[in-house]
C-alpha cells in the first residue's frame, strides 16, 4: 500500500479545511460553463468535485484522476453519496494519462477543455514532463488553472509540508504554464502560515 493510500484515511479531516476556500477560487478561475469538460487531478478524495459540479451542472463532465487507489476509493464514495452522474474516475499517473483512458471512463470520446491541477505540480516526480502531457490533453482554447504552494526558502513549516505531502514547494510550479499559455496570470491567494509558503493560483489559455 502506497503512502497516499494511507494518507487518504485522514486527509479530509486533517488538512482539507486549509484548502476549501482556495478550491472555490480555482473553480471560479476556470470560467466553467455547462459544456465544460474538466480534468481534475490529482483529485485525491474528490475535494473539488462539489465546487466543480455546482458550476458545470448536469451538462458538463468532470474527470477525477489520481494515481492512488486509496484516494480514489474515497472519491468514489463521495461521488456515490452526492449522486454525481457526470463525474468519472480514472486511476492513472498524470505523467502517462492518455485520452483513451478518459474515453473509456466516460463511455464516449471527449475532449478536455478545462485543466485543473490542485496541489499537484509540487508533488509530480517530473513536473515539466507531466505538465507537457496534460497540456497535450487540453483542447485549443481551453483554460488551465494551477494552484499550489511556493517557498523560495524552506522554514520549519515548509519542511514539514514537504515531508507530509511528499512534495517540493521550492518549485516554481507556474513556469511550465507560463512558457506556453496565452493570457497568463499568476496571483497570490490569502496567506496561511500552515501552508509552509505562499499559496498561488496560475491561469492561462491554450493557443
Amino acid at each position: 500500500m502506497g503512502f497516499y493510500d494511507v494518507f487518504a484515511n485522514f486527509y479530509d479531516a486533517s488538512l482539507e479545511p486549509l484548502y476549501v476556500e482556495y478550491r472555490a477560487l480555482a473553480a471560479d478561475a476556470l470560467s466553467l460553463t455547462s459544456s465544460a469538460v474538466v480534468l481534475d487531478l490529482p483529485c485525491g478524495t474528490g475535494q473539488s468535485f462539489e465546487v466543480l459540479a455546482s458550476r458545470v451542472g448536469s451538462g458538463g463532465t468532470i474527470f477525477g484522476v489520481d494515481a492512488s487507489a486509496g484516494m480514489l476509493q474515497r472519491a468514489a464514495a463521495r461521488v456515490s453519496k452526492c449522486g454525481y452522474s457526470n463525474v468519472h474516475l480514472v486511476q492513472a499517473g498524470a505523467e502517462s494519462l492518455a485520452a483513451p483512458q478518459l474515453a473509456a471512463a466516460a463511455g464516449r470520446d471527449t475532449q478536455v477543455n478545462r485543466l485543473h491541477v490542485f496541489l499537484g505540480m509540487t508533488v509530480f516526480a517530473d513536473p515539466d514532463a507531466t505538465f507537457e502531457n496534460l497540456w497535450e490533453l487540453l483542447a485549443p482554447g481551453g483554460i488551465c488553472v494551477l494552484v499550489d504552494v511556493h517557498a523560495e526558502r524552506l522554514g520549519v513549516q515548509g519542511w514539514l509540508v514537504n515531508q507530509i505531502a511528499r512534495a517540493d514547494i521550492r518549485r516554481r510550479f507556474w513556469e511550465p504554464l507560463e512558457r506556453v499559455a496565452l493570457d497568463f496570470e499568476r496571483r497570490h491567494l490569502p496567506f496561511r502560515r500552515q501552508h509552509g509558503g505562499q499559496i498561488m493560483l496560475a491561469r492561462g489559455r491554450k493557443p
